[in-house]
């Protein structure tokens, strides 16, 4: 093998008062290098997409690696930083001898050669692609979770410190993806999302717990409660894989499994969700995807909410 394969290591959101960081480990083709490669924060947003496209099109290798709001406040921005980039080169599936490192930290517990380039996201090519894959990896996360949190702006602002996020924060009280190790987020409290020993909250509570474990799984969130009229609504609607998942979600407390929640998605339920899953379908697509029906259980008997997702659950009658 060439001695000098290399990956690019780059990150995005460390500097936003929600949503994880994110970082993306590169290896390119050098005999197919795409077009266009720079500082994702020099990019358009619509520019950063395609690229990214051509990206993963073209690359040899790429990993991803992310750490959530809870282990940021637990272990530090900068400490999630280097775990996600450890995460990310971690899940490369292409032996490489150097990873080359946007900034000035060397990556702490790495088995490898490691470089640092200062102003390596518009210098070197893999350090580029490694920037859009972790800027468009983020995004699209944070455009899911608007969805769940429509009130805060997170498709624009992606969970920066702009004036009108500020304005939401201090006015609503923050959301379960704010950093609350960071001053502004510390100082707004959590005025809507509480739940431990709170029964009315459970059903409202628990479709955001759910929304969140997709989101977290590498799902994009398309609808929260998607009202269909008087055919009722379904409470989540994701994509995978070119692939569409309607979901719908059990909250509970006091049981022992979730048998008595699986049972009350009846046959009349599931014909009624199928029946609103195909007016979805024929509303925005134009061509009939793959799909598939899921229910998720989230069970608010401990402190910390207890998820099982049950994939392909039903088939539709």
């Amino acid at each position: 093998m060439n001695s000098k394969v290399i990956a690019g290591v780059d990150e995005a959101g460390r500097g936003p008062l929600a949503g994880p960081v994110v970082a993306s480990a590169v290896v390119l083709n050098p005999q197919d290098i795409p077009e266009g490669l720079r500082d994702s924060k020099k990019l358009s947003e619509k520019r950063r997409n395609v690229i990214a496209v051509e990206i993963k099109s073209k690359a040899l290798s790429i990993g991803v690696g992310i750490v959530h709001e809870q282990d940021i406040d637990r272990n530090n921005i900068l400490q999630a930083t280097f775990e996600a980039m450890r995460q990310a080169i971690s899940n490369l599936n292409y032996e490489i001898k150097q990873v080359q490192v946007d900034g000035n930290h060397k990556i702490p517990g790495l088995r490898i050669a490691q470089e640092c380039i200062i102003g390596g996201d518009d210098l070197v090519p893999e350090i580029s692609a490694a920037s859009i894959i972790a800027k468009t990896t983020r995004d699209a996360m944070m455009i899911s979770y608007d969805r769940l949190f429509p009130d805060y702006g997170f498709k624009s602002h992606k969970g920066y410190g702009s004036k009108v996020h500020m304005e939401t924060l201090r006015e609503l009280g923050r959301t379960p993806i704010h950093r609350r190790s960071f001053r502004p987020v510390d100082a707004c409290p959590n005025k809507n999302y509480k739940y431990f020993n709170l029964e009315s909250s459970y059903g409202r509570m628990g479709e955001i717990i759910a929304g969140m474990h997709l989101i977290r799984n590498g799902y994009n969130l398309l609808e929260h409660s998607y009202h269909a009229g008087r055919d009722g609504e379904i409470d989540l609607i994701a994509s995978k894989s070119d692939e569409v998942i309607f979901v719908e979600v059990k909250s509970f407390a006091g049981e022992l499994d979730d048998t008595i929640a699986l049972e009350r998605v009846t046959p009349a339920k599931q014909k009624q969700i199928a029946r609103i899953a195909e007016k979805y379908l024929e509303k925005n697509e134009t061509a009939q995807p793959e799909c598939r029906f899921d229910i998720i259980t989230v069970n608010f008997s401990e402190p910390k909410p207890q998820i099982n997702h049950y994939t392909e659950a039903f088939l539709p009658l």
